[in-house]
């Protein structure tokens, strides 16, 4: 008997402990989960080309013998040449940092590649490319291509996939209401999966992707409209404020607010003054001042005998906030505190007591804020600084402490205001679309590999005058992708070889809170003058004196990411520079996209750029996107299509489509359900 639809993957035939544990790294827990891997791509087999058909640079497939195994070097290391053949003529396989791959194409073997050739010599040569081997049981006609990682295989991955289709014909739940999907035409849930894995037609993906999506978005969108729903059905009885210690406040600031900044701190008051708890989000660029905003707003609950929580997604960022407001708040007539899963003992027994006594109006924290020894006198705000980490259900854990407390979430991640309207769907939003006064843009370059000196030597005379430096790279520690820079061994690098005589740090997100947090106080203090980092840095992360970022391997990063990271610099009023470095086999695709970011410092467009080129899950994170990767395939229709789910859910929840007895059925089961379930985790349940 076949394991259950929602059993750990290891009891699926064919897996086991030791698979598993790979498939798990690509996200892969439950046997479901293999059914939501969706192909990145696609391959079209039905026509096979030769080299002599092919342009340089036209990605295609071929059909190629292994003629003979040859070594280059690169970076002091060797790698496999080999060279193919086919009916044409010959080719190179330049294969970096994969010594495995002569084992699996031997000489004399035939293989299915596909990829772009560039022209070296005369000859085709190939760096980047997927392979298969040509056997009996070969995939041909339309075939998916999956995200991998180290031990699984295309054809591995494509077997159990097939596995799991012919396992569960009839298990899967139809979790929409069936007068909508026969209203749509959309298929059995069985059949959809079916063809966005094995399509019959690159038509018919499109079709059962486009379904496929609204069956998705339209839960998630129930979800959102039942907490709309029931936050629009809850009165609150306001005390009024004056506004007085908000003005003390601003009159103490050494900055003036901008035209956006006073425009949404005018929104939010109008929500503090209303019947309903607020529901906001404020979207703005890195450094437009938002956290600032929020501080004033919560000054007019405190003012109104209320307390304000505000949380963040990392010790680092939640402390840094806590530094920000005990300086903004000298001389003000209102109390912080800061706590997090590190703060133990008496510390952390005198803070929770004069928090419920209400000698504590702002308590800045982490998750720590959820904990059960946690217990406001009057919780009124929630502040939640990077909305995209968090979601309704642990907004609602936080809200609980009070008695149904306005909310204020926030994000640095520029989302695009159509798309954010509907991904956020039970929140208001407000934009800050202007920055600060006299803040220069960071000048941004690209820099081949081949020109890397220029680089640390400008770094060097930055740090000679009394400035600070990151480099920021993709991975965390060597083994994770052969052909992916690592920060660990990269520190190493800087600091005994290239700035040896320079103080250099090194941060990453796998060090205990305790270690992150000193490393960056140290070089805060100005304790090291370069910092090594992962992405770590990108949240939130304060050191005016910071002027220049080098970022490694920047084709692996998304423009959006790159964005937040590069607003980690410039912050100190001087000239900043940002230096984005690809590896040398980046394609000129890859290379050219990145050239947007050298083109504008606008990160709604930015965030535009992202969505046509990577899908949502590049700016929000895979989870916080809401709705499958390939659903910004179409940005034209798709964005109908999130709009349209969104209409029917809310319509559906009010009872202005479907009946009464339909509504009750489906949310009742859809309630018990794993894709209910799914919505919930997708909202950071």
């Amino acid at each position: 008997m076949p394991p259950d639809l929602y059993d750990d993957i290891q009891y699926l035939k064919g897996v086991g402990p030791n698979l598993a544990g790979r498939l798990k790294k690509l996200g892969i827990e439950k046997v479901f989960d293999l059914l939501c891997h969706f192909p990145r791509s696609y391959e079209d087999r039905r026509s096979i080309r030769l080299l002599h058909e092919v342009n340089e640079n036209e990605k295609a497939t071929f059909k190629f013998t292994v003629l003979r195994h040859e070594k280059f070097f690169y970076r002091g290391k060797t790698h496999p040449k080999i060279e193919v053949e086919d009916e044409s003529g010959t080719a190179y396989l330049f294969c970096f940092n994969r010594n495995f791959i002569t084992n699996t194409l031997a000489v004399g073997t035939s293989f299915f590649l596909t990829g772009a050739f560039t022209r070296k010599y005369r000859i085709p040569s190939f760096s980047q490319f997927e392979y298969e081997m040509d056997t009996d049981g070969a995939d041909l006609g339309i075939v998916p291509i999956y995200p991998l990682t180290e031990g699984i295989s295309q054809k591995k991955l494509r077997n159990l996939v097939k596995t799991v289709l012919s396992l569960y014909p009839d298990a899967l739940e139809e979790d929409i209401p069936a007068f909508i999907r026969e209203g749509y035409g959309i298929r059995p849930k069985h059949n959809l999966f079916s063809e966005i894995h094995f399509p019959s037609s690159l038509d018919a993906v499109r079709r059962a992707k486009e379904h496929y999506s609204y069956e998705e978005f339209f839960k998630f969108q129930v979800v959102c409209a039942l907490a709309r729903k029931s936050q629009h059905e809850i009165k609150k009885q306001r005390r009024t404020f004056s506004g007085k210690l908000r003005d003390t406040f601003l009159a103490r600031l050494p900055f003036s607010f901008t035209a956006a900044q006073d425009r949404v701190l005018g929104e939010i008051e109008r929500d503090l003054s209303g019947e309903q708890p607020m529901n906001r989000l404020i979207q703005g660029d890195v450094g437009c001042g938002k956290t600032v905003v929020a501080l004033a707003a919560g000054l007019n609950v405190i003012e109104r005998g209320g307390q304000v929580a505000i949380m963040a997604p990392t010790e680092i960022l939640a402390r840094q906030h806590f530094y920000t407001m005990l300086r903004f708040l000298e001389g003000v007539d209102a109390t912080c505190a800061f706590v997090s899963g590190s703060v133990k003992g008496l510390e952390r027994k005198e803070i929770v007591l004069d928090l419920l006594k209400g000698n504590t109006n702002i308590l800045c924290g982490t998750h720590a804020l959820f904990s059960e020894d946690i217990e406001f006198r009057d919780l009124s705000l929630v502040v939640i600084d990077e909305q995209q980490k968090f979601g309704v259900l642990q907004r609602g854990e936080l809200r609980a402490k009070g008695d149904h407390p306005d909310c204020l979430v926030m994000s640095a991640t520029p989302i695009p205001r159509t798309l954010a309207m509907t991904l956020y769907g039970d929140l208001d939003i407000s934009v800050i679309d202007e920055m600060p006064k006299g803040r220069e843009a960071v000048k941004t370059d690209i820099v081949k590999q081949a020109q890397i000196r220029r680089v640390y030597d400008l770094v060097r005379k930055e740090v000679v005058a009394g400035r600070q430096a990151y480099f920021i790279y993709p991975l965390i520690e060597e083994g994770q992708s052969n052909d992916i820079k690592n920060a660990v061994e990269s520190y190493e690098r800087l600091k005994e070889e290239v700035f040896s005589d320079l103080r250099v740090g090194l941060l990453h997100g796998r060090m205990d809170d305790d270690k992150k947090d000193g490393v960056m106080k140290k070089f805060r203090n100005g304790e090291y003058d370069i910092l090594v980092a992962t992405t770590v840095v990108e949240v939130g992360v304060h050191v005016p004196n910071a002027t220049v970022m080098v970022v490694e391997q920047a084709e692996r990063f998304g423009l959006s990411s790159i964005h937040q990271l590069r607003g980690r610099i410039g912050r100190g009023g001087e000239r900043s520079f940002c230096f984005l470095v690809p590896d040398r086999t980046t394609g000129r695709e890859a290379f050219n996209r990145l050239r947007i970011l050298q083109d504008t410092h606008d990160g709604f467009k930015i965030a535009e750029w992202d969505l046509k080129l990577r899908g949502p899950g590049e700016i929000m994170g895979k989870r916080q996107s809401g709705v499958p990767q390939f659903i910004m395939d179409d940005l034209d229709v798709n964005t109908k299509l999130l709009y349209r789910a969104q209409k029917d859910a809310r319509g559906f929840v009010e009872g202005e489509i479907g009946t009464e007895e339909e509504k009750s059925r489906y949310l009742e089961g859809f309630i018990k359900s794993e894709g209910y379930k799914n919505a919930m985790l997708y909202y950071g349940g």
